[in-house]
């Protein structure tokens, strides 16, 4: 048998496995499309991380970005779906290069009786789990400005109806980190909830999206030393 004959009976193979079982590769296709989107986010974001460095090479001195620490811990969030105040939560686990860029992944769950415009008293569930990048400013200060973005598939369901769908997350946030040992930092923020791809009954993308604000608990480790800061000249 050919090649070209192979290829041929893969392709009249999958038609029918796709025709036998059509939810199953509308799944799979929704998370390769998501998967995409955050490999091409994260690829983006990473170039112009490198880009920056290069910058900062030039203007303030020696920086570098490699392998620098492991850090994972919890997320505790208060935010607003419908006209219910909700608590989520969730954890992450990252990978920390040059002692200031965060890159790992998260998950969040809620799971409440949301109180919407639309629907009453209509048990909500949501979780979503993909990829999150930090990058913290000054990182050996105590306290020190910290920019997060969580980019993730993930799912929403109506309990009492047996309705659920598939969204996608894009949630940045701002805010500050303490280190309060230097193996455990305290992180507060806020930011805001992008939900997109939603299709449930009586519910859009911006019913789902919304503010919130957040505390992270974070455990790990740092190794190595922060570039060296300027010396003040002493006068005699």
């Amino acid at each position: 048998m050919s090649v070209g004959q192979i290829s041929i009976l893969v392709g009249v193979t999958c038609l029918k496995i796709e025709a036998s079982f059509p939810d199953i590769f509308k799944l799979l296709k929704f998370y390769v499309m998501q998967i995409k989107r955050i490999a091409l986010f994260a690829l983006l974001t990473l170039f112009s991380t490198l880009a920056f460095s290069q910058k900062e090479e030039t203007v303030l001195g020696r920086r570098g970005f490699g392998f620098s620490g492991i850090w994972g811990g919890s997320n505790h969030q208060i935010t607003r779906f419908g006209n219910t105040n909700s608590y989520m939560n969730g954890g992450f686990f990252g990978l920390e290069f040059g002692k200031s860029l965060l890159v790992g992944f998260n998950h969040y769950n809620l799971e409440e009786n949301v109180d919407w415009n639309q629907l009453t008293n209509q048990p909500f569930k949501m979780n979503f789990d993909g990829l999150t990048l930090g990058y913290g400013f000054s990182n050996y200060k105590a306290i020190h400005p910290e920019i997060r973005l969580d980019l993730a598939p993930g799912r929403v369901e109506l309990v009492n109806d047996k309705i659920r769908d598939r969204v996608f997350v894009v949630q940045p946030a701002a805010g500050v980190e303490i280190n309060v040992f230097r193996w455990f930092h305290l992180g507060l923020s806020g930011g805001y909830r992008f939900v997109t791809d939603s299709s449930l009954p009586g519910l859009n993308d911006k019913d789902l999206s919304g503010a919130f604000g957040q505390a992270t608990l974070k455990f790990g480790w740092s190794w190595g030393r922060f570039r060296s800061k300027p010396k003040m000249d002493s006068k005699n």
